[in-house]
C-alpha cells in the first residue's frame, strides 16, 4: 500500500487542531468535521493507529473537511487490571466526546475516525449529550457489549456499548454523559461473534440484531428492517467497523470473523441510511493496514470513504 504515514501525521498536525475545529464551530453553519483518533490501546494491538492516519488522508482528499487529530497519550501507567490501558482510552474519549458534542451543537456533522472501536465510547456519548433520543445503527461483526467482570480478553474496544447502554460497573457507566442509550434505540447489523455475556444481554433485553446470516440470506428484508428502524428516530448515528465485511473482502482488520457480509450489501445499507438525511454523525474504525493483503482492504476503505463523505 503506497502512502506516507509520516506525511499524514504532519498533515493532521498543521496549525492547532482544536483551534481549527473551533473556527468551524464559531461559524454556526452546516459543515463537517473529521475527528481522527489513532487509538490502538482499546484493541491492545498495533495497527489501528496506522489505519486511522490512512483514513484521515482519504477523508481529507475526498470530503475537503477539517481534520482534527486527537492526541493519544504514550503513558498508560496506573490502569485498571481488568481494563488495560484505561487511562489512555479514557483521556482520548473525553476529548472525542467534547468535540462531537460541540460540532453537533453548532449545527455541524461529524465523522470520528479510529483507531480501534473504543473511540465510539466518546463519540456516541457526545451524540447522546446532544440528542438522547438518537438511534444507533451499529455495523460490526461483534457486539462490543461485554463488561470488565465477564470479558476474557479485557479489551476495551469490546465493552463500550454495554457501558453506554447502562450495564456494568458504575465507574464506567455514564462516564462521559449521564444520558444513556436506551436498548430500544440500538440496532446491530452484520453481527456474528458474541461472547456469552453479550448474548445474554442482547437476548434478555431484546436488543435488535440483524446477523450476518440474516443479511446474507435476505438483503431485501434487511433493508426493510433497517428502514423501519430509521423511521422511528429523527436522528441516526452510524458506527461502522470494517470487520463487518467478510475477511476475504477486507482482511486488514484486527479481529476478522468468517461469514461476513458483502461489500455490495454494506453499500446498500449505508446508502439507505444516508438517503434518509437523518444521519449527523458516523464512526469508521478498525482498519488495520498491518494485516491487509495486497492492499485489498485499502481499496475497500477508499470506496467506503467516498460513500461516507456524502454525510
Amino acid at each position: 500500500m503506497a502512502y506516507d504515514a509520516k506525511k499524514v501525521w504532519l498533515l493532521t498536525k498543521k496549525g492547532s487542531n482544536t483551534q481549527r475545529i473551533r473556527r468551524n464551530i464559531n461559524k454556526k453553519q452546516d459543515y463537517m468535521n473529521c475527528i481522527v483518533a489513532p487509538l490502538w490501546y482499546g484493541a491492545c494491538k498495533k495497527g489501528p493507529d496506522v489505519g486511522a492516519l490512512r483514513l484521515a488522508e482519504l477523508f481529507e482528499k475526498e470530503s475537503h473537511s477539517e481534520i482534527c487529530k486527537v492526541s493519544v497519550p504514550a503513558d498508560v501507567s496506573g490502569d485498571d487490571d481488568r481494563m488495560p490501558h484505561f487511562n489512555a482510552v479514557d483521556k482520548v474519549n473525553r476529548k472525542i466526546c467534547e468535540l462531537v458534542h460541540s460540532t453537533l451543537s453548532s449545527g455541524g456533522k461529524v465523522i470520528t475516525i479510529g483507531g480501534d472501536h473504543a473511540v465510539s465510547w466518546g463519540s456516541i456519548a457526545g451524540v447522546l449529550e446532544f440528542n438522547p433520543e438518537v438511534g444507533v445503527i451499529y455495523i460490526d461483526a461483534h457486539g462490543d457489549c461485554n463488561i470488565s467482570e465477564r470479558s476474557s480478553t479485557h479489551h476495551i474496544h469490546g465493552m463500550h456499548m454495554a457501558y453506554l447502554m447502562g450495564f456494568g460497573a458504575s465507574k464506567y457507566v455514564g462516564r462521559y454523559t449521564d444520558k444513556l442509550l436506551p436498548v430500544g434505540n440500538m440496532l446491530y447489523v452484520g453481527s456474528r461473534s458474541l461472547d456469552s455475556y453479550e448474548r445474554e444481554l442482547v437476548n434478555d433485553h431484546h436488543i435488535s440484531m440483524l446477523t450476518s446470516d440474516f443479511v446474507n440470506s435476505d438483503l431485501d428484508k434487511t433493508l426493510a428492517a433497517v428502514g423501519d428502524f430509521i423511521s422511528r428516530f429523527n436522528q441516526i448515528h452510524i458506527s461502522l467497523d470494517i470487520d463487518v465485511l467478510d475477511p476475504s473482502i477486507a482482511p486488514g482488520t484486527g479481529v476478522p470473523e468468517v461469514d461476513g457480509i458483502t461489500e455490495e450489501a454494506l453499500h446498500k445499507i449505508l446508502n439507505l441510511v444516508l438517503n434518509e438525511n437523518k444521519t449527523k454523525s458516523i464512526d469508521f474504525v478498525e482498519f488495520n493496514p498491518l494485516y491487509d493483503k495486497e492492499g485489498r482492504t485499502d481499496m475497500v476503505a477508499q470506496r467506503l470513504v467516498k460513500l461516507l463523505s456524502r454525510l
